[in-house]
């Protein structure tokens, strides 16, 4: 058996452009049957909604005095209402030409995935009242979802590599920020891709990394001769007997999903993996229960500490 050559990414970007009204059809789809329980966030302001009633102080302004509930008591209460408090995020599909491949006609390339995973978050997002934003050129940002294939266009253009690219990228303060890809980028620029990823991660700014993967990266399925290609189709191995070098590659794929992991863990960040062969509802789910929590934590623009991590006990695949 022999594996076909990276395909031209290039020709494989464009063809994914002009796909993006189904995938985002898609992605509502997706996003439509996991839309509840996510809320805006919750903070003192202007607002109908009762909130708190906290004693007077001199300063405050009189007409927010609650004279009822001051009559029955000896202390002077205000009546607080509530604002529904807009939280920033930032979702950042890494589109390296690797997430282009795809070791079988039958299952979606780690790009598709990606952008379908990256769509419906922003979709569940905006409908909560968020502000949903990603790092291309212009640094987009939307607040309504007739705007989704404004931000889809956008994430096709954002820089494709984070250790070669990323280090021009300021998020902001107290915002969340998600990153999508393989991340393969680690295997040689772990380091430098490490170091930019901890940079997003300061001003205390929450976040999470979905490494996105093929499953012939979990387990690689290949028998006989095999040859290898780089994404700009240059062999780079070639094995007349694939057999005899499987563990090796078991075990060099399981370091570089670990590196993938140890830069989300550094952050507090949520770490999870998606495979493609798989629903991507899990995974949205995965990233929606920890926003929730990190909302329910900290409240408005503040960073939670994560307890959901899939995937982060040590591997046995």
């Amino acid at each position: 058996m022999a594996v076909t050559a990276v395909h031209d990414h290039v020709a494989a970007a464009r063809a994914l452009a002009a796909r993006l009204p189904q995938l985002i059809d898609e992605s509502r789809r997706t996003a439509i049957s996991l839309r509840s329980g996510l809320h805006g966030n919750r903070k003192v302001g202007p607002g109908s909604d009762f909130w708190q009633f906290r004693p007077y102080v001199p300063g405050d302004p009189t007409n927010q005095i609650d004279w009822r509930r001051s009559a029955r008591s000896d202390h002077t209460f205000i009546r607080q209402t509530e604002w529904q408090a807009s939280h920033n995020y930032w979702i950042w599909p890494v589109l390296s030409p690797s997430m282009y491949w795809s070791s079988s006609d039958k299952i979606p390339s780690k790009a598709e995935r990606t952008l379908i995973i990256s769509i419906a978050l922003a979709d569940l997002l905006i409908r909560n009242g968020e502000t949903v934003g990603t790092f291309d050129g212009e640094r987009t940002r939307i607040t309504s979802a007739e705007h989704l294939e404004k931000l889809a266009h956008a994430m096709l253009a954002t820089p494709h590599s984070i250790a070669e690219q990323g280090g021009s990228i300021h998020a902001g303060r107290k915002h969340s920020i998600l990153l999508l890809g393989d991340f393969l980028e680690f295997s040689d620029q772990g380091e430098k891709t490490g170091n930019v990823i901890r940079r997003l991660g300061q001003y205390q700014n929450d976040g999470a990394l979905v490494q996105i993967l093929d499953p012939a990266e979990i387990s690689p399925p290949f028998r006989g001769r095999i040859n290898l290609f780089d994404t700009d189709d240059q062999m780079i191995y070639r094995s007349e007997r694939f057999e005899d070098i499987a563990d090796g590659f078991r075990q060099r794929a399981q370091k570089w999903r670990a590196s993938v992991r140890d830069a989300a863990r550094h952050n507090d960040w949520l770490y999870d993996r998606h495979v493609t062969s798989e629903s991507a509802s899990p995974t949205l789910l995965a990233l929606y229960q920890h926003l929730s929590e990190r909302q329910n934590q900290s409240g408005s623009n503040g960073r939670g500490r994560p307890t959901l991590h899939r995937h982060n006990q040590q591997e046995t695949s």
